[in-house]
């Protein structure tokens, strides 16, 4: 409901304005009288009512001049609507000129006033939704600037009293993280409902006057300003408003969140060395895991590294993928997210070594021409260090990973081997003839021998050497059975050098010599 006062001199008249109109429908709550102007100006710098009706003719501070003293003074200024039992075109010219709603003549019209108030309440709710949108976009831009140290004193000042900030004592940054990854991928709320989610909480206890500054710095992450005026319900520490203010958002988010605060300073123009230490309390979110609130001040003298882990864990690792070897990569990541802990590892040292497996996995798979994009979990991972993740979110996320790679590597090597050993069926199928052996064709292929061998009897469950024969026998067979050549003609059309070889082992597969072989052959002919 929209705020008025009733200005006139006559009692009875207020009281029967007040009683005539619905109020309530109009979209309007009367929340004060007056019987002068005088009394009026003081009520309307008390309440900033959205309306004001008021008589012209009154005593001490008539109308017309109550309107024109409002109108002087900086901020934001109420509507006017004059009822007056006077017609006179000087006053209407007046009341225009100070930019008056209307002018109503009494005795008053139910309707037409009513009217006019519904018409006045819908053009009010439009320009306090414009002034509120144009405040947040002041104040986004100021945080911005102050940030980046790009508003000069004069300037804050200035903006100080246009924002109501000219009471504030001391001014906090803090950054605030919501950890978790985006809605489409974890079922988390999105960023526009977590800002949202925020700013109500902020505002339950927030001067109600300076409102809630907010910027969002990346994805899941969040800057606040904190004046001083917040901390008046805490014993003005901002350790207690922090533990409220967290306790309230967990509760409203559902998720976990961590608070990096900056400072005090003194000056507005000076946020920004609380922001930068904000910032730089960040990088000891893995260091203090436990933690949900991070004050720069506690940590800044804490020694952490940033430097990657030693090579030996990525080539471990690695290692265990390529042997599918599932409890040794559990207990691999376990102790890679110990390292990042006992050493004071930097958060952006955590991600640079986090980034340079999954880079490493990424490669293997290529290298084995997979597809990485089918992983389901490859845009997660491509982006991890964009989102904002707790210790143990960060290292489920990566075990996920790194078990999902395994299970591809391992359906990518089967498939390898496959084609491996399919090509080289294929070359013994169509080459036969000739003086091959496992050897030469591990060297053709560039193939280790022994590692060719247990391919082909893994693949076909023959080996090697024992599929050559078959393959030669068979098609000693078929030209025994189709033409008339002599038996050491057949040995070496189909890759025997050595004639009695080729008999003992015809007669070892076929229980029968090759000679009578074809006998038996021309025997069931002559039968038929």
């Amino acid at each position: 409901m929209h705020k008025v006062i009733l200005v006139d001199d006559e009692i009875y008249f207020r009281k029967g304005l007040k009683s005539l109109i619905d109020w309530n429908s109009c979209g309007f709550e009367v929340i004060g009288e007056a019987a002068n102007g005088e009394d009026a100006l003081a009520f309307i710098d008390g309440v900033c009512p959205d309306l004001v009706i008021t008589d012209i003719r009154m005593p001490v501070l008539d109308g017309l001049e109550l309107i024109k003293q409002v109108m002087k003074k900086e901020g934001k200024h109420p509507k006017f609507i004059i009822i007056s039992g006077h017609s006179d075109f000087k006053y209407a010219q007046q009341a225009v000129r100070y930019g008056v709603h209307d002018f109503i003549l009494k005795p008053i019209d139910q309707d037409e006033i009513e009217e006019t108030l519904t018409s006045l309440a819908a053009s009010i709710s439009e320009q306090k939704l414009l002034f509120e949108k144009n405040i947040e976009i002041k104040k986004a831009v100021l945080l911005e600037n102050l940030i980046h140290g790009k508003v000069n004193e004069q300037d804050t000042y200035d903006f100080s009293r246009e924002l109501s900030l000219g009471n504030v004592t001391e001014y906090y940054y803090m950054i605030l993280e919501v950890n978790g990854l985006p809605l489409n991928q974890s079922g988390t709320i999105p960023d526009n409902q977590v800002k949202d989610k925020i700013i109500t909480v902020i505002r339950e206890i927030c001067d109600p006057q300076v409102g809630v500054f907010i910027q969002e710095l990346e994805q899941g992450s969040y800057g606040l300003l904190i004046p001083s005026t917040y901390l008046h319900c805490f014993k003005m520490q901002i350790s207690h408003f922090s533990q409220w203010i967290h306790g309230l958002l967990l509760r409203s988010v559902k998720q976990d969140v961590t608070f990096y605060i900056g400072p005090a300073v003194s000056k507005l123009h000076l946020l920004k060395n609380s922001f930068e230490a904000a910032q730089k309390a960040r990088e000891y979110k893995y260091v203090h895991d436990d933690k949900s609130i991070i004050f720069s001040k506690e940590v800044s003298d804490q020694l952490i590294i940033y430097t990657e882990l030693e090579d030996s864990y990525y080539h471990l690792l690695i290692e265990q993928i390529e042997e599918s070897a599932t409890i040794g990569i559990m207990e691999t990541v376990d102790k890679i997210f110990l390292q990042f802990t006992s050493k004071n590892m930097a958060r952006v040292a955590v991600h640079a070594s986090i980034n340079r497996c999954v880079h490493s996995i990424l490669k293997l798979i290529k290298n084995m021409e997979g597809e990485v994009s089918q992983l389901n979990s490859f845009q997660t991972m491509l982006q991890l260090q964009n989102y904002q993740l707790t210790l143990s979110q960060l290292r489920k996320q990566f075990l996920e990973f790194v078990l999902e790679s395994m299970e591809n590597i391992k359906i990518l090597r089967k498939q390898t081997s496959d084609g491996e050993a399919h090509k080289i069926k294929q070359f013994v199928d169509t080459h036969y003839r000739e003086n091959i052996s496992l050897k030469t064709i591990a060297a053709k292929f560039y193939m280790n021998p022994v590692y060719l061998g247990q391919l082909f009897k893994k693949t076909y469950g023959i080996y090697f050497k024992d599929y050559l024969l078959q393959v030669r026998i068979h098609e000693a067979k078929k030209l025994l059975r189709q033409s008339d050549q002599k038996i050491y003609e057949i040995a070496e059309r189909v890759g025997f050098n050595n004639t009695d070889y080729f008999v003992t082992i015809f007669g070892k597969l076929e229980k029968i010599t090759p000679s009578e072989y074809r006998n038996k052959i021309l025997e069931n002919r002559k039968v038929r």
